[in-house]
C-alpha cells in the first residue's frame, strides 16, 4: 500500500468509490468523496490549504482522508490547527486497520510540519464513526458544543 496526496486523475475513482453499502452516513460520505478533487482545488478557499490523502493498492484508491486549516466564522484561520473533514475506506477493506493507518499517517505528517491540533465532527447517531474515534483516539477530547449541534466534536492535541 502507498499513501500519497490525491491527484486529479483520482477523481474517477472518487466518483465510484464503493463504501460497501448505503444509508444516511454512507450516502453523505460517498457524496463528499465524489467531490474531493473539486473541494481541494476550489480557488476561493486556497488559504485553507485543503489536502486530500489516499491509500493506494495495486493502482486502486482503497482509502481517502481530507483535511484543511481550521477556520471559524469571520474568516479567521489557524495555520497550526486542522479540521479532518472525511475519512473513508472501500467496503472490501473495512475492518482491516486501513482507516487507522491512513489517519495516523496524516496526523504524523501534520505534527511534523508544526500542526498542534486536529478536530473532526461526527453525528452522534453515526455509531461506527463514534466507535472508531473513541477506540483509535481515546485521548481526543470529546464534546458536544452547542455551535456544532447535533454533532459530537473530537479534538486531538498532537
Amino acid at each position: 500500500m502507498i499513501i500519497r496526496h490525491a491527484r486529479d486523475s483520482d477523481a474517477e475513482q472518487f466518483e465510484s468509490f464503493d463504501l460497501g453499502g448505503s444509508g444516511p452516513w454512507l450516502d453523505e460520505v460517498a457524496e463528499i468523496v465524489a467531490g474531493l478533487v473539486a473541494w481541494r482545488s476550489d480557488p476561493h478557499v486556497a488559504h485553507l490549504d485543503r489536502q486530500v490523502v489516499v491509500a493506494v493498492t495495486d493502482g486502486h484508491v482503497v482509502g481517502v482522508t481530507a483535511h484543511e486549516r481550521l477556520g471559524r466564522s469571520g474568516g479567521r484561520v489557524w495555520n497550526h490547527h486542522r479540521y479532518l473533514m472525511v475519512t473513508a475506506v472501500r467496503g472490501d477493506q473495512q475492518r482491516t486497520g486501513l482507516a487507522r493507518q491512513l489517519v495516523e499517517s496524516v496526523l504524523a505528517d501534520l505534527a511534523s510540519t508544526g500542526c498542534e491540533s486536529v478536530e473532526w465532527l461526527v453525528h452522534p447517531s453515526n455509531r461506527p464513526s463514534i466507535e472508531f474515534s473513541r477506540n483509535v483516539f481515546p485521548e481526543a477530547d470529546e464534546t458536544q458544543p452547542p455551535e456544532d449541534d447535533p454533532y459530537v466534536s473530537f479534538a486531538l492535541v498532537l
